[in-house]
């Protein structure tokens, strides 16, 4: 789909640009006419606006800006007024370095899509070839975990390759790397990405050190046929590797999506999140997506910006497909802190909270509202005894159950049948104190749910002993039916909460 532009400027920069972008251009002068000339005047119908001159100082633009959709407006001036710049930022507006026609247009093209490109690469038996060098022990615990253990020497050594495909990088596109791994003091591991043509190697890069500790970037050169990753150690001690994973980098301008953010725990677990604050009143809602099978995003997007109000998405892409957004102590109080610090930016208490997610995103949705108490917990298709579900044999989706079994160890430590009580009670434990009186439920349930459905009952048990306001929504089929009601039911119940919690407030 191609993006259209809104330029904002003196000068028209439309013979300047080719058909990559759909552009259009007012003045600031000639900005109340251009809108007028529209299908409705108060729709911001391209996909961003840009705003050419370098210097904003105009009310009457900043008040257009305040009033159309966050995260839409790009700029590169260096001369901003405050009030103006004061809008900007509580738009979350983009600011580029590039100011000339060419290479602003090619910024755009490149890294301000909103589609979303990231997967994950297991050191698992299908993706990882380990080359074990002597005198080196390794060990696989299922697709999680594959260790190496032993003296690796003081120079890089390989460890292994793993598998690449030629689609890995869209074209004209860098990707951002993360590892998943840990390791002893003395131990280090690295990644080196080969780019290969016509079977001799273009360029090298490698990523060790503290750069494995953040997001790396790499590009690949225009024509190269085919690339490999391999995995190195050196050192001493055990090197214990998870996952890989990959997403076409923005160059600052966010991850994932525009705008995407990405933060590091200090226990080194990343924590993604989109925030925006639409129309900046009540309530804010903030969704938990579902598992991302090989495939990394956010969810509810395009749903949630149709509401208008604001939200704040969180996906997470641990064990490669999630871990239930739960885990540490220091994990948990990154999801709350982010939370709050959203409800502060835009001036909303708990009581303004609406927390939401399906199936995977369910957990997440009820567990926090214990932390946070706030106005409506919004789920569908819940899984709530993660014992039950990860001990599980067979769901639907056979290759799920490697990462159930994945999921286990990456939660508990072990997959040992004892755990189940314990993992199973982690939800009811955490939500049993909470005053369940004043949070409104809306669930959406499938009646022959194979995925936890033994749980639902017990969910239910658990809201009437809480004497907790529920709408229950239940539709024949199994875990993966009947996604266009289930998400027709949480969008009908989200409008109609965001009315209800506006009206109260007028």
């Amino acid at each position: 789909m191609t993006i259209s532009i809104l330029q904002i400027g003196a000068e028209n920069w439309a013979p300047y640009i080719t058909d990559k972008l759909d552009w259009h251009h007012t003045s600031v002068l000639d900005l109340p006419t251009f809108l007028a000339m529209q299908r409705d005047p108060y729709v911001l119908e391209q996909t961003y606006v840009l705003l050419t001159d370098d210097h904003l100082e105009s009310t009457l633009l900043s008040s257009q800006i305040n009033e159309w959709p966050a995260l839409r407006v790009i700029y590169f001036a260096h001369e901003v007024a405050s009030d103006f710049q004061k809008i900007l930022d509580e738009r979350r507006a983009f600011r580029i370095e590039e100011n000339t026609p060419e290479n602003v247009e090619k910024r755009i093209v490149t890294d301000m899509d909103t589609s979303q490109y990231g997967f994950s690469t297991r050191f698992s038996a299908e993706q990882f070839i380990p080359y074990v060098p002597e005198g080196i022990h390794l060990q696989r615990q299922g697709d999680f975990s594959t260790q190496f253990e032993g003296e690796f020497g003081e120079d890089w050594q390989q460890l292994g390759t793993l598998k690449a495909g030629t689609s890995d990088f869209q074209s004209g596109r860098a990707n951002e790397v993360w590892l998943e791994y840990n390791h002893t003091e003395k131990a280090e591991p690295a990644l080196l990405f080969v780019f290969y043509k016509n079977g001799e190697v273009l360029t090298q890069q490698l990523i060790a050190g503290q750069s494995l500790r953040q997001l790396t970037t790499v590009a690949p050169p225009e024509d190269y046929e085919n690339y490999e990753i391999l995995v190195l150690g050196k050192g001493q001690g055990t090197i214990d590797f998870y996952v890989i994973h990959q997403r076409a980098s923005r160059h600052g301008l966010g991850h994932l999506l525009p705008g995407g953010t990405w933060q590091l725990t200090k226990e080194n677990e990343e924590v993604l999140s989109y925030f925006n604050p639409g129309d900046r009143q009540k309530p804010l809602i903030v969704s938990f997506a579902d598992t991302r099978l090989h495939v990394d995003g956010f969810e509810m997007q395009e749903a949630l910006n149709r509401l208008g109000t604001p939200y704040l998405l969180f996906t997470d892409a641990r064990v490669q497909c999630g871990a239930f957004d739960i885990g540490t102590a220091e994990y948990e109080a990154t999801i709350i802190r982010i939370i709050k610090q959203k409800m502060k930016t835009l001036g909303l208490r708990a009581e303004d909270l609406i927390l939401m997610g399906a199936s995977m995103g369910s957990y997440p949705a009820l567990y926090y509202a214990a932390d946070l108490n706030p106005a409506a917990v919004v789920i569908a298709k819940p899984i709530v005894n993660l014992g039950t579900f990860t001990a599980g044999s067979t769901i639907s989706r056979g290759f799920d159950y490697g990462w159930r079994l994945d999921v286990r160890r990456y939660l508990s430590g072990y997959v040992r049948p004892d755990d189940n009580v314990a993992m199973n009670e982690k939800l009811w434990e955490h939500i049993e104190n909470t005053n369940w009186t004043n949070i409104k439920v809306a669930l959406f349930s499938m009646s022959q749910d194979e995925y936890d459905g033994q749980s639902l009952g017990q969910l239910l048990d658990f809201f009437a002993k809480h004497n907790v306001p529920v709408k229950h929504e239940s539709e024949e089929g199994q875990h993966t039916e009947k996604l266009d009601e289930m998400v027709d039911f949480m969008m009908t119940n989200l409008n109609v909460l965001q009315n209800t919690m506006r009206a109260e407030g007028e």
